[in-house]
């Protein structure tokens, strides 16, 4: 399996980085970064090259549903083996760790928590 982030401006590289700084090196994975200065066709021909690049089945993680990389890729989808939006750390630690995408907006979404909550059930919890 290949895995594609794709996003605006940096930050796809930076949660691959960051993935790979908790996880070590990830294989098969690829950026493709669309910058302020570049249209959707440039954006199209780098994703097209990262399809080229990868080897087997194909997830693409986006940083928003319906912005520019989101919406090239989805051109792609009979290719893909899948395109999810709103791409996060669990995502990509998930799909890394687990090799798919079973549960894979599951473990995401579970993964989302209200610090000053979980600080009062600590409090709480110390109280007691």
């Amino acid at each position: 399996m290949s895995l594609i982030l794709i996003s605006h401006g940096e930050f796809a590289t930076g949660l691959l980085d960051t993935a790979e700084m908790i996880l070590g090196k990830i294989d098969n994975a690829q950026v493709v970064n669309l910058y302020p200065h570049e249209s959707s066709d440039d954006f199209k021909a780098k994703f097209e090259k990262a399809l080229e690049n990868a080897t087997g089945e194909i997830v693409v993680l986006a940083d928003i549903m319906g912005g520019t990389p989101c919406n090239v890729a989805m051109r792609y989808l009979p290719k893909l083996a899948g395109l999810y939006g709103g791409m996060n750390l669990p995502m990509v630690i998930s799909y890394v760790s687990e090799e798919g995408t079973d549960g894979l907006l599951e473990n995401a979404k579970a993964q989302i928590y209200d610090v000053a909550e979980q600080l009062k059930n600590v409090a709480s919890e110390d109280d007691e």
